[in-house]
């Protein structure tokens, strides 16, 4: 253990859940000595006089959560601190105009703004075709529109210091493995599939798939159900159709099998975002109740606004997920959390994501409660927690700094009053958000972030 200095806490009798073990430990001490964690032992750390003590006696401390999937662009800056008071304290940006989510990295890095760490990935680099013209959407999106592009529109995003790559809906099997050949495992590359099948991308030596619903869909559904490479996730037929194949899909037949003994293979994370899907296991009736609503960013709302206009005069105008109805598609779910089940239990990389800002509801930070919920009910309550710090932190390649709560490690963790091992619904019961060892109080943070009034309440 390292010299204590003045500025050093001791965070005494903790119950610690550590994103490793597969048990919690009673009785530990946790030292940190600024932004870092410099000591993790059961039993007492001695303190100096200079030294604050803090008693956690009956609390439950956990990792800071790790948020794989998200998008800055499409939310309002002053909704950053929401990701602290869930927990969230560290998030990658998976899709976003190159010189704002670089601002955005600078601003809640270095202190700025408040917030979770960033990691970004640039912008969503579609092929020839684009997946929406929507200028609320487009701010999102570039294109790599053949393989001799990939040289010098991946060498843009790699010499700007991006931390990965994200290959998008349109972009074919072609161009896909010009830029994973060309990266050359230098950052992480993961992709939302459609044109290019994800066992190909697999192949070819992809990092991660996002989204269990899209990237996967062709591989694992029956080959009457598959989309075709004219597809458009702007097209409401994609996502009825989608979600009919995966209530019909057999996941108990050869190309789930040869699915997920790939992915095992390859070590491929998989992306689940299953929160898309959150209001099917909410129902309509329970997303209207939610109080989490009222958090949904103002960005958000201006863009369900306009949805509003074609959907008409309805109670969930700002839940609606545009494409589909609230509520539907709860046997899709359940198909996903199968895959996901199936993919942990054969030895595959599970990280939870959210999509948060892309999708207006669940709101950012409380996005990942909803997905942590919908993995534990795959994977076990644990699980589900590493899936969303330790795995996750392996997924950005940053588990020497996040993820894990062990000396060396940033000071990011929750002090919970509650046991989420017993239900992981009591993520809830966070007292105190530390990142950086700076202590933040959730519902300060929430009585400070723009609200809104949802119809009827």
């Amino acid at each position: 253990m390292s010299a204590i200095k003045s500025a050093a806490t001791v965070f005494t009798n903790a119950r610690l859940i550590d994103g490793l073990t597969d048990q919690p430990v009673n009785g530990v001490s946790i030292l940190v000595q600024g932004e870092r964690i410099d000591d993790v032992k059961q039993g007492d750390i001695s303190a100096g006089k200079d030294v604050t003590v803090v008693d956690l006696s009956g609390k439950t401390v956990v990792p800071g959560l790790i948020d794989t999937h998200i998008h800055t662009v499409m939310m309002d800056s002053e909704c950053f601190p929401l990701f602290l008071a869930a927990g969230v304290t560290t998030a990658r940006d998976v899709g976003g105009r190159l010189d704002l989510v670089l601002q955005n990295r600078e601003d809640l890095n270095s202190g700025k703004k408040l917030g979770p760490r960033l990691f970004v990935c640039g912008p969503l680099l579609d092929g020839p075709g684009a997946s929406f013209e929507s200028p609320g959407f487009t701010i999102m999106l570039d294109r790599v529109p053949s393989v001799e592009a990939v040289p010098g529109k991946i060498g843009e995003l790699l010499a700007a210091g991006v931390d990965g790559i994200k290959c998008y809906f349109t972009m074919t099997p072609e161009i896909v493995r010009s830029v994973i050949k060309y990266v050359d495992k230098r950052v992480p590359v993961t992709g939302h599939l459609g044109y290019c099948s994800s066992m190909d991308a697999i192949e070819a030596g992809i990092d991660g798939l996002e989204h269990v619903w899209i990237s996967p869909y062709n591989d694992i559904c029956a080959l009457n159900m598959r989309f075709g490479n004219d597809a458009s996730m702007m097209n409401p037929a994609f996502w009825a159709k989608t979600m009919e194949g995966w209530e019909q899909a057999d996941l108990q037949g050869e190309r789930m099998r040869k699915w997920v003994a790939a992915m095992v293979d390859k070590q491929v994370h998989m992306g689940t975002t299953l929160d898309l899907l959150w209001t099917a296991k909410a129902g309509v009736e329970g997303a209207l109740k939610d109080p989490d609503r009222k958090l949904i960013p103002p960005m958000a709302l201006e863009r369900q606004s306009h949805m509003k206009k074609r959907l008409g005069d309805r109670p969930d105008w700002d839940i609606h997920p545009g494409f589909y109805e609230t509520g539907a598609g709860s046997l899709a779910l359940e198909k996903h959390q199968e895959v996901t089940r199936q993919l942990h239990e054969a030895g595959g990389r599970v990280v939870g994501g959210t999509d948060c800002g892309a999708l207006a509801y669940p709101p950012p930070g409380f996005a990942l409660l909803r997905e942590i919920e919908l993995l534990a009910e795959a994977i076990g309550n644990m699980d589900a927690i590493r899936a969303v710090t330790s795995m996750a932190a392996k997924y950005l390649r940053a588990d020497q700094d996040v993820g894990i709560i062990a000396p060396g490690r940033y000071a990011d963790f929750l002090v919970l009053n509650g046991d989420p091992l017993k239900d992981v619904t009591e993520l809830r019961t966070l007292e105190t958000t530390y990142r950086g060892g700076k202590a933040y109080d959730p519902r300060a943070l929430i009585a400070a972030a723009p609200q809104h009034q949802p119809d009827g309440h």
